[in-house]
């Protein structure tokens, strides 16, 4: 393999570690609703990918191009990114990690179905050693909050009891958000043309932000008065997170697409859950064996994946 590819496997094995701590930097930061974080972060992530391109980037951008990346942005920011905000709250870091895992299975899924991939048999053995980690790190998760009466605390975020409708809820998001955010960037490398990644994030987190201020705007207004008002140093957290989750991690992950296979790409995302254990245990939360097992066998999965799609 080129110097190349042997970089984009690196950074697109680095980058979920930068994701699993913004994630963990702003997971009990926001008090507002997800559609507003949405809006935010867009336009915070916009606003850095538009100071690269303005830096090391001045051409015009093919109308193709830009149609197709604004399409992308629909389905993959506006509706996805919304639908995994909102799942956030009401699952914890920890789950949405686990849920993310599932990504790699519906990339090599749509590979082959619309790019006209082929996974070998090794690939899916990792697809059923990834479901038993994502498995266990599940149970692990829900075993910790059955302590709990009718209040329970999922990585820090206040939720409804458990068992009740707001965790299916909340998985029927995270569902979604996976389908949707692996369609929308298949037709990102399908579509891109010339541009660098700077450009389409600039494109697909511009066209976002406005749109989901257009939405804010109609359907909120304002921030609502009745969440608890964010102090200053949680609106510098949730900047942080923003930088971290919005910014570097897919000024990589998008790149990594350009340069690797998409199922492989997407495979090196769905190292978070390793990622999230020395980030969780740094923020102070207690990390079961069950979870290291768990997080080790979804880990082993995907890199099973990765090497049967290369």
């Amino acid at each position: 393999m080129s110097a190349v590819t042997w970089l984009a496997i690196a950074g697109g094995a680095v980058a979920p570690g930068l994701m699993a701590f913004g994630l963990f930097v702003w997971a009990d930061a926001w008090t507002y609703s997800p559609l507003a974080l949405n809006a935010f972060k867009c336009a915070l992530g916009s606003s850095l990918f538009g100071l690269v391109v303005l830096i090391f980037y001045r051409r015009p951008m093919p109308e193709r191009a830009v149609l197709w990346l604004a399409f992308s942005s629909l389905l993959g920011i506006v509706i996805a990114d919304t639908l995994w905000l909102a799942a956030l709250q009401i699952l914890g870091a920890r789950r949405m990690i686990a849920i993310d895992a599932l990504k790699p299975f519906v990339a090599a899924f749509m590979g082959w179905l619309l790019l006209g991939d082929v996974v070998p048999w090794l690939g899916y053995l990792g697809v059923v050693v990834c479901a038993l980690g994502v498995y266990l790190l599940n149970v692990e998760s829900a075993a910790k909050e059955e302590d709990d009466d009718a209040v329970v605390e999922a990585d820090d975020v206040a939720v409804e009891e458990a068992t009740e409708p707001p965790y299916l809820k909340g998985y029927a998001y995270a569902t979604v958000n996976v389908i949707l955010d692996v369609y929308a960037a298949t037709i990102t490398v399908a579509e891109r043309g010339p541009l660098s990644s700077a450009e389409v994030n600039l494109l697909r987190f511009g066209l976002a932000a406005v749109l989901l201020i257009l939405v804010w705007v109609l359907r909120e207004g304002r921030l609502k008065s009745d969440a608890k008002p964010m102090p200053r140093r949680d609106w510098m957290r949730v900047a942080l997170g923003v930088v971290f989750v919005t910014f570097l991690t897919p000024l990589i992950t998008v790149w990594t697409m350009f340069v690797l296979p998409l199922a492989v790409a997407v495979t090196l995302w769905s190292l978070t859950p390793l990622w999230a254990l020395p980030v969780s245990a740094y923020f102070g939360q207690r990390v079961s064996r069950r979870a290291l097992m768990g997080a080790f066998l979804a880990t082993g999965g995907v890199v099973m994946l990765a090497v049967a799609v290369t």
